[in-house]
C-alpha cells in the first residue's frame, strides 16, 4: 500500500474511534444507568481532609491495614466515619491515599460537601483542558484550528476521563501531573518533570515505577531532583501528620496488594483471577474472592505482572541508544499505560493518563505513513478504553469464557499496544518535533 493509502486508511480509522468516543459518552450521558452514586470518592477525599483538618496527626488509616480495605466501609469508631455521620452520610469508604491529597484539601474541607464536590469537579474538568493544551503545545497542534477541537472533544469524551469527573476521582490531577512531567521532559526542564512525578508519586505511589527508564537513559540530573523532591514531600508529611501515619501507610499498601477482581478493576492481577476461577466478578461477589483468594493465586498474579513489567523495562533497554528526547517523552507516556496495567488496582477510571500517550500515537499516525499492525492496535486499544463497549457487552447473559474475554480485552489491547510501541521505539519515530 502506498503512503497516500495508508494515511486515508488510518484517518478512517481515527474517525471510526473519535465517533465511538463520542457515542458511547452521550449514550452513557442520557441513557446511561453505570454511576449511580456521583462524587463517591470524592466524599472519601472530603472527609479524610476534615479528619486532617482537625488533628493533623490523627489515625488517617483506622481499621485499614486488617484486611484488604478497597470498597470496605471505614469503621463506626474511627474519626473518618465520625466527619461523614456529622455531615449527614450514612457510609464512607476507607481512605486510601498517601496523605498528601487530604493535607491539600484541608482548607476546603471547611465549606458544605455538596459545594466542595462541585469545585472539585470543576477543577477536573479545567485540569482536562489545561492537559489538551499542554500537549497541543508539545505536539505543535495549533489552538485554533480543527485537530485542537478534534482533540478537545476526543479527551472530554474519553470514557476514563468521563468516569472520573462523574466519581470525583483522582486521576484527572494525575493526567495534569503525567502531562507537565512529559511535555517539560520533552523541552528539557529536568527539575519541573521531575517536580510534576515526584507530586504525582505523593498522591498515589504507582508513578514511582517510570524511575527505573530515567536510570536506563541515565539522566541524572532528572534522577536527583526527582529523589529531592520526593524526600522532601515526604519530610513535609512527617512533620505534618506525623511519623506514625506515613509509617502506617505502607501496610495500607501492603493490604491492597492482593487486588480486587472486580470486571471494573483493569490489571493483569484480575485477568489472572478470571482465569484461575473461570469466572468474571462483580464488585459484590469480588469481596467474597478477596476474602479467601490462595496465595498460590496472588504470587501468579505478581509473577506475571512483574514479567510484563520487566520485559517492557528490557524493551526500553534494548532501544537506548537509538532515541531522541522526543522518542523518550513517547515511551514514557507508554508507560502510564504499563504502571496502570501492573498495578494491583486499576480501575477502569486510572487509565485517564493513556490520554497521553494514545494523543502522540495518532499524532504520530495521522502526520506519516504507519504501520498496518501498530494503527490497527492503536484503534481497538482507543475503542476498547474510550468507549466502554466490551465491558457492556460482558454484562450480557452470555458464557463465563465469553464474559472474561470481552472484560479483558481493555488489559489485553493495553499491553499488545505498549509492546508494539516499545518493540518499535526508534529516533524521530514520534512527530512530536
Amino acid at each position: 500500500m502506498n503512503r497516500f493509502g495508508k494515511l486515508v486508511e488510518c484517518r478512517i480509522l481515527f474517525a471510526f474511534a473519535l465517533a465511538a468516543l463520542l457515542i458511547s459518552s452521550l449514550t452513557q450521558r442520557y441513557l446511561g444507568h453505570i454511576m449511580s452514586s456521583p462524587d463517591l470518592d470524592f466524599y472519601d477525599y472530603y472527609f479524610a481532609a476534615q479528619v486532617v483538618h482537625d488533628n493533623p496527626h490523627a489515625k488517617l488509616y483506622a481499621g485499614a491495614t486488617g484486611v484488604n480495605p478497597q470498597l470496605l466501609s471505614a469503621p463506626a469508631d474511627s474519626e473518618l466515619f465520625a466527619h461523614a455521620k456529622a455531615a449527614g452520610f450514612d457510609d464512607v469508604e476507607f481512605y486510601l491515599y498517601p496523605p498528601l491529597l487530604a493535607d491539600l484539601l484541608a482548607p476546603f474541607s471547611q465549606l458544605p460537601a455538596h459545594l466542595a464536590a462541585g469545585l472539585w469537579r470543576c477543577l477536573n474538568l479545567a485540569l482536562v483542558l489545561a492537559s489538551v493544551l499542554l500537549l497541543a503545545r508539545m505536539l505543535r497542534v495549533r489552538i485554533l484550528s480543527f485537530e485542537f477541537a478534534v482533540f478537545t472533544l476526543a479527551a472530554y469524551s474519553f470514557w476514563p476521563i468521563h468516569e472520573t469527573i462523574s466519581d470525583g476521582q483522582l486521576a484527572i490531577v494525575l493526567l495534569a501531573l503525567w502531562t507537565i512531567g512529559i511535555a517539560a521532559y520533552f523541552d528539557g526542564r529536568m527539575i519541573l518533570s521531575a517536580a510534576a512525578f515526584a507530586l504525582a508519586t505523593a498522591f498515589k505511589v504507582t508513578p514511582i515505577l517510570i524511575v527505573p527508564l530515567f536510570f536506563i537513559w541515565k539522566d541524572r540530573r532528572w534522577l536527583v531532583s526527582y529523589l529531592a523532591i520526593s524526600l522532601g514531600l515526604v519530610a513535609a508529611m512527617v512533620a505534618f501528620n506525623g511519623w506514625q501515619t506515613i509509617n502506617v501507610y505502607p501496610a495500607v499498601m501492603s493490604a491492597m496488594g492482593g487486588g480486587l477482581p472486580a470486571y471494573q478493576n483493569k490489571s493483569l492481577g484480575s485477568l489472572v483471577t478470571w482465569a484461575y476461577y473461570g469466572k468474571l466478578f462483580t464488585l459484590g461477589s469480588a469481596r467474597t474472592v478477596m476474602v479467601n483468594s490462595p496465595r498460590a493465586l496472588s504470587m501468579a498474579a505478581k509473577l506475571v505482572s512483574g514479567a510484563f513489567y520487566l520485559f517492557c523495562l528490557f524493551l526500553v533497554w534494548r532501544s537506548r541508544h537509538r532515541l531522541d528526547r522526543a522518542s523518550r517523552a513517547a515511551l514514557i507516556a507508554v508507560f502510564g499505560v504499563v504502571t496502570a496495567c501492573v498495578s494491583p488496582v486499576s480501575w477502569r477510571h486510572g487509565y485517564a493518563v493513556a490520554l497521553i500517550a494514545l494523543a502522540i500515537y495518532w499524532v504520530t499516525a495521522l502526520r506519516t505513513p504507519p504501520r498496518i499492525l501498530h494503527v490497527v492496535l492503536l484503534t481497538l486499544t482507543t475503542f476498547t478504553l474510550g468507549s466502554l463497549f466490551f465491558d457492556l457487552a460482558s454484562q450480557a447473559p452470555l458464557p463465563q469464557f465469553c464474559k472474561i474475554l470481552l472484560a479483558a480485552s481493555w488489559v489485553v489491547f493495553s499491553v499488545l499496544f505498549c509492546l508494539d510501541a516499545l518493540f518499535h521505539a526508534k529516533a524521530g519515530g514520534q512527530t512530536v518535533t
